[in-house]
């Protein structure tokens, strides 16, 4: 207990003087976007540079300012890939982790960047060419899903949550969609697996749709032997298990040999996991909250975290058998 508080006043001031930083980048930002009005803005992030959209108040607008996000899914990225492994970037957006991956696995890794939105993909390639990795990654102007052909893609005012599922269990709208949507092509994994190298981690935040890539990875399991490490965002108000059932995707994946690995909270001020005996190992600071890193949780219990309780953010999944 007093490692983690320790750990809390290293964060605190780890946040002042990163808040400094991100002061000064935010006057830079609101220049070239308000005063220049250029649309677009370059910044370094880590070890690479990303061209961001100032007209997207999501992602771009977050990095520009921040020059991070989600810390603890990089974390976890640093800690599991290794060079000339094979990457599936589910969700790629504009490159943030596809950039990121390809600088950690070098050049004799490979990257499939899978992405959907068209503006998001003119952009992605503009990242990709701007690090000079054309040879690492490979873009695919698609959606991967449970069937091939074609789906209805709402999009948002952010360009980092456009969603093939417009609305919450509670029949609600989702925050921030414009009211457009437009139609995109789709894939089963069986589909996008012939052809490419064998993979060694399927990274996704697809807002929900991770429930249909599950299912479809689980025929891949069953028919080509699949057995990538899964590395993925949670979308709880996405699920429902009348219409959208995480939990009995879950429960197909843990039955053919798949574990949580690990499982990052949202808000460790929030989070329910201690009351069910569970202690993080590392606390992490990111996106306004100190998130806390699981490991080897009970897959019972990450049903109920992940399915019922919500206050989980990131999971690793690992096939042991």
């Amino acid at each position: 207990m007093e490692a983690l508080k320790q750990k809390f006043v290293q964060l605190f001031f780890y946040g002042f003087f990163h808040g400094i930083k991100s002061g000064y980048y935010a006057l830079r930002y609101f220049f070239v976007r308000d005063i220049l009005k250029k649309p677009f803005f370059c910044r370094q992030i880590f070890d690479y540079k990303l061209c961001l959209d100032t007209r997207d108040p999501g992602i771009s607008k977050e990095l520009a300012i921040f020059g991070q996000r989600e810390m603890e899914h990089r974390m976890i990225l640093k800690e599991i890939l290794k060079p000339s492994m094979t990457i599936w970037d589910l969700g790629a957006n504009i490159g943030y982790y596809a950039i990121m991956e390809a600088k950690i696995i070098g050049p004799q890794g490979k990257v499939y960047a899978v992405e959907p939105s068209p503006s998001n993909v003119e952009l992605l390639k503009k990242n990709v060419a701007l690090n000079r990795r054309e040879d690492v990654v490979e873009i695919s102007a698609v959606g991967i899903s449970n069937r091939n052909g074609q789906a209805e893609f709402f999009l948002s005012e952010m360009s980092n949550v456009n969603t093939f599922h417009p609305t919450t269990r509670e029949g609600a709208r989702a925050a921030h969609l414009t009211g457009k949507a437009i139609t995109v092509p789709i894939m089963d994994v069986p589909t996008f697996i012939a052809g490419k190298r064998p993979v060694d981690l399927v990274r996704m935040d697809i807002e929900g749709h991770e429930v249909e890539v599950f299912e479809s990875i689980i025929r891949a399991i069953d028919s080509q032997n699949f057995s990538a490490r899964i590395l993925f965002e949670t979308h709880f108000p996405k699920y429902d298990d009348a219409a959208h059932n995480m939990r009995e995707k879950l429960q197909g994946l843990f039955m053919r040999g798949y574990v949580p690995k690990i499982i990052a909270s949202t808000d460790e001020r929030k989070a329910r996991f201690r009351e069910y005996g569970y202690i993080p190992e590392r606390l992490v600071k990111t996106d306004g909250a100190v998130r806390g890193m699981y490991y080897n949780v009970k897959p019972e219990d990450a049903v109920r975290f992940i399915c019922d309780l919500g206050g989980v953010r990131t999971v690793l999944l690992e096939r042991i058998r």
